[in-house]
């Protein structure tokens, strides 16, 4: 049974609700961001000014190119962002300096936007089965798994884990749940958002937040030095980048193919290159200002799937708020204040929802043996690469450690080989 939606893909929500769906797409979104950011600026080793610089940067280009990418690029209510693949050659190069990062990132997305001119991405679509889609949908919830435990646990920043704070954010998860299910008409919508504010609630009471931030931030910023340094070339960056660059068109392609099918699969044939040109396009611009290139999301589907809003146009809103937030720390600093285990609770209970639909995808022709050893054991390799101890894998080549480091892009090469290689039928 195909998913019905209040708001399908190409609807136009009323702009008081696209707002209330935006503001539960970049609550969620949010913490990503920070951590990205704050991940990046504390390898660079950079001063508090030129980390705010990184931390707008992110935030603008990320709403932008998710406007681009909705309107005019692959047309799905996608966000865009940080690609963690990116960010991993960031942490890798760090000792080379960000001259030698921009000019190797120049070079790869360069090198994207040169390869979807000239090659045809749309022949990908004959190889994404039902048995590779609903492994990605899988991939994109049970990966993010460590990173949702800290979220949950509170143990996030300076904070140290807590096992109330986990227990309030199970409770908090079963009630989103609840809610997405009992809930009608416009307020089954924002089921996510209501489970945000009783969540945020719930953990105030339990202890006040620090407005200390939220007082001190002036009321507009602009970045400052939008190009910080001239690229340089150096062959190791060139490489590197290069490299994760295939990693983006997995993870993008990926993306890009799970959100067609719990919305539409009609436009893909035109979706799957214009997704990629963009990815090339704001990869190329991020490399000049010396941040993270960006790439489409995977786990939107869940966050669709929860709400029952697919419209692009309220992912749209979603990226004019974030860059609305670039320029205005307030309301950057309200954002960021929603409590991690709030965050943690709104992405479990969607990403719950994914894992359902990727069943009823791979089911839905029936299994046979094969299919046991196809989707489970890239789902298996790629969730354990996500507890593998850090630094096991710093010893690696740095092109391995683009996809040996990545649980996703490493699950969908391995659903790819076992479905088209090693046991095709």
């Amino acid at each position: 049974m195909e998913p019905s939606y209040i708001y399908d893909i190409d609807d136009r929500p009323p702009l008081r609700n696209g707002i209330l769906y935006a503001l539960q797409w970049s609550v969620i979104m949010f913490p990503i961001f920070i951590t990205s950011a704050a991940l990046v600026s504390k390898v660079l080793r950079l001063e508090p000014a030129l980390e705010l610089r990184f931390f707008q940067l992110t935030l603008l280009t990320s709403g932008f190119f998710t406007v681009v990418q909705c309107l005019w690029g692959h047309r799905y209510p996608v966000i865009d962002g940080p690609s963690t693949a990116l960010l991993l050659t960031f942490l890798i190069l760090a000792p080379y300096g960000i001259p030698a990062i921009q000019g190797g990132a120049v070079l790869g997305s360069l090198l994207l936007i040169l390869a979807v001119l000239v090659v045809k991405p749309r022949r990908i679509i004959p190889i994404m089965t039902p048995n590779v889609v609903g492994v990605i949908l899988m991939l994109i919830a049970l990966t993010i798994l460590p990173y949702l435990s800290r979220l949950m646990s509170g143990a996030t920043g300076s904070a140290g884990a807590s096992a109330v704070k986990f227990l309030v954010s199970i409770v908090l998860v079963l009630l989103i749940a609840t809610l997405g299910y009992r809930l009608r008409g416009f307020l089954k919508t924002i089921s996510l958002l209501i489970g945000i504010l009783i969540g945020t609630g719930v953990f105030y009471a339990l202890e006040l937040p620090e407005m200390k931030t939220l007082h001190e931030t002036s009321w507009l910023s602009v970045p400052s030095d939008f190009i910080p340094y001239r690229p340089i070339l150096s062959l190791p960056a060139i490489i590197a980048f290069a490299v994760s660059y295939v990693a983006v068109v997995v993870n993008s392609v990926g993306s890009i193919q799970a959100i067609a099918n719990v919305t539409s699969r009609d436009r893909l044939e035109r979706s799957i290159p214009m997704g990629l040109l963009i990815n090339g396009v704001g990869g190329l611009v991020c490399a000049i200002m010396g941040i993270i290139g960006t790439v489409s999301f995977s786990l939107s589907p869940g966050v669709v799937l929860t709400n029952r809003v697919a419209s692009r146009f309220a992912v749209a809103y979603s990226g004019i708020l974030m860059m609305i937030a670039a320029f205005i720390p307030p309301f950057a600093a309200l954002l960021a204040m929603v409590p991690p285990p709030v965050v943690g609770a709104a992405l479990c209970a969607a990403m719950g929802v994914q894992i359902g639909a990727a069943l009823s995808i791979i089911s839905k022709g029936g299994m046979e043996q094969r299919d046991y050893y196809v989707v489970g054991l890239p789902v298996l390799l790629g969730t354990l690469i996500g507890f593998v101890p850090q630094g096991l894998l710093g010893n690696l080549p740095q092109v391995l450690q683009v996809f040996a480091g990545n649980g996703l892009t490493f699950g969908i090469i391995s659903v790819l080989l076992l479905e088209h290689v090693l046991m095709r039928k």
